[in-house]
């Protein structure tokens, strides 16, 4: 069995990961109303990309997993690189994440009559907050040795960036110097992603540099935690 097989049935039949990565979000796409999409206010867009911070978390959290249980070491003393090991991992987390982020898209397309534009715009944000939480997996699995104290401070973590990010309450009651604070983490810029494209309706340059900047912090986290070895 290839690592990615092996990772992706892992990841899916964890209750948490079925929770986070299905019931919840799709459940809040169908039980929202249109206004709650359609207004910076309704937070339901910012809320389903906190749920997907935890999603990617649990999909790309069996490495921690092997580690602790010395499965890393067995499997690295066969024919599996390293480099392999990661790649196999991260698609195992993030093809579940890219088709849940489609259907996502697609029942706010039919349920809301989003434009095929807008669709596009709205999974490509909910996308990379998956593959952020990626990378934030990778190097919780470096940082940390014991996987309670492990989901303890991403829990914690998470909710003060979404806090100071903008995803939890909206940018405009956040003063100035906290939301500059805030800017150093990844949920402040997939709240300002979604609030041009919630006040816009398409996508300007502050929504594409929104999505940059989203690209740069996925990147580094992924790299940071492909070079500390977690075996």
């Amino acid at each position: 069995m290839t690592v990615f097989k092996y990772s992706l049935r892992r990841g899916l039949v964890k209750p948490t990961s079925i929770i986070f990565n299905m019931v919840l979000p799709i459940l809040m796409m169908v039980i929202s109303n249109e206004e709650s999409f359609a207004m910076v206010g309704g937070r339901a867009f910012f809320f389903l990309s906190f749920l997907l911070l935890f999603g990617g978390f649990m999909m790309a959290g069996g490495i921690q997993a092997d580690k602790l249980d010395g499965v890393t070491v067995r499997i690295l003393a066969g024919p599996i690189t390293f480099r392999s090991y990661l790649i196999g991992n991260f698609f195992a987390g993030m093809v579940p994440m890219v088709v849940l982020c489609a259907i996502l898209g697609g029942i706010g397309f039919v349920r809301f009559d989003w434009t095929m534009t807008f669709t596009g715009l709205v999974v490509l944000v909910l996308t990379l907050v998956s593959a952020v939480s990626i990378g934030m997996s990778f190097v919780w699995s470096c940082l940390f040795k014991d996987k309670e104290a492990s989901m303890v401070a991403f829990v914690l973590i998470v909710m003060l960036m979404g806090l100071i990010g903008g995803l939890t309450v909206p940018m405009t009651i956040i003063p100035d110097w906290l939301m500059y604070a805030g800017a150093i983490f990844p949920p402040h810029w997939a709240a300002r992603g979604l609030e041009q494209l919630i006040l816009e309706g398409t996508a300007t340059t502050e929504y594409w540099l929104s999505m940059l900047a989203l690209v740069m912090f996925s990147t580094a986290l992924i790299l940071y935690g492909s070079r500390k070895r977690i075996a």
